[in-house]
């Protein structure tokens, strides 16, 4: 089995390319990965482009009358994937997505309804901490409402 993938040597490439056809796998969830709140009144997603494959299994997972909003950001219009429901899209164009500012700006944008939501923040963990913190302190959220995932951030390791 081999797989193009941009991450050569990775341990998730390394653990797939070493299957053989046939072989069986158990997958099991993972208890950090993010689960969806269909109760919430609205839900809140906010993130770059190293969250929007999880966004996407999360929007698939609510009611078609489920409110939601948010906002992904990628470095160019290209880079954006296709989510089952819309979010509004910016982009970087070059600059870092760590500590990204214009993330929160974008949020800060938003016109979000008053009675309280769920947000999902992932992927850099500085722009989500940054977010994270425009919501608790700028908008009035209970830390309870907010969901957090850090993928990554420059020069560390092992996340996720």
């Amino acid at each position: 089995m081999h797989f193009n993938h941009s991450t050569p040597g990775s341990i998730g490439l390394r653990w797939a390319e070493s299957l053989e056809l046939g072989q069986y796998v158990r997958l099991i969830r993972d208890p950090r990965t993010m689960k969806v709140d269909p109760s919430a009144p609205w839900q809140l997603f906010v993130g770059e482009e190293t969250a929007a494959a999880g966004f996407g299994a999360m929007l698939r997972s609510l009611p078609e009358s489920a409110d939601v909003r948010g906002v992904v950001q990628a470095d160019t219009s290209i880079q954006h994937i296709g989510l089952p429901r819309p979010l509004a899209r910016i982009e970087r164009n070059g600059a870092s997505a760590a500590s990204s500012l214009q993330l929160v700006d974008a949020v800060a944008a938003l016109d979000l309804p008053d009675l309280p939501g769920v947000a999902y923040l992932a992927g850099e963990a500085r722009t989500i901490q940054l977010v994270r913190t425009h919501l608790l302190r700028d908008r009035g959220w209970a830390r309870r409402n907010v969901v957090t995932k850090p993928f990554w951030t420059p020069g560390r390791r092992g996340m996720d």
